[in-house]
């Protein structure tokens, strides 16, 4: 059970969280208010730095979203952080991503069957989430050589950095998963 209340939009009393919860039920295209933003309620303030940080992050920018949620995935995979990993791999299934390559890419990355560029993103959003000093100048060459400009290599880093930072909330706060 986590550590904090999640608060559904029928027991909303601030008008500011009834608004962000009505955007992030939008532009997420979920249908729902995921339980990581209900757990944030409780601070308004909290809620709205959070949610703008993952909009700006995860849904917009020259990566694609489904490489981000990928990436999300692997780096959940990584730090044994059962939340993201689950609500990400359902948001993808629901693209049509098989369950085949979403089972490996969180648990045999190496040999998931991507195409070299997208399983270099997801190898290098890896590294910066996992073991940031191990990055050298070759890591980012080759990214370039794939074509991507320094706008996409800073969004793989920010993304990695978003999927860390909710992996360690939703862990210390016992998150509870979604009902998807």
């Amino acid at each position: 059970m986590a550590q904090f209340p999640l608060l559904e939009y029928d027991q909303l009393t601030n008008p500011k969280v009834k608004q962000i919860y009505q955007e992030i039920k939008k532009e997420l295209g979920l249908g729902m208010v995921p339980n990581l933003f209900k757990s944030m309620a409780i601070s308004p303030n909290v809620l709205e730095a959070n949610w703008k940080k993952f909009h700006a992050t995860i849904l917009l920018g020259n990566i694609p979203r489904t490489l981000k949620e990928m990436l999300g995935i692997a780096i959940s995979q990584a730090n044994n952080s059962p939340y993201a990993l689950k609500l990400h791999s359902h948001w993808l299934s629901g693209l049509g991503m098989s369950e085949e390559l979403l089972k490996t890419l969180g648990s045999d990355f190496s040999n998931c069957p991507l195409p070299v560029r997208e399983k270099a993103v997801i190898r290098f959003g890896l590294l910066t989430a996992t073991n940031p000093k191990q990055l050298t100048d070759k890591d980012y060459k080759y990214l370039r050589k794939l074509g991507l400009g320094e706008a996409e290599i800073f969004e793989i880093i920010a993304t990695a950095e978003l999927f860390t930072s909710i992996n360690r909330y939703t862990d210390a706060i016992s998150l509870e998963i979604d009902k998807l």
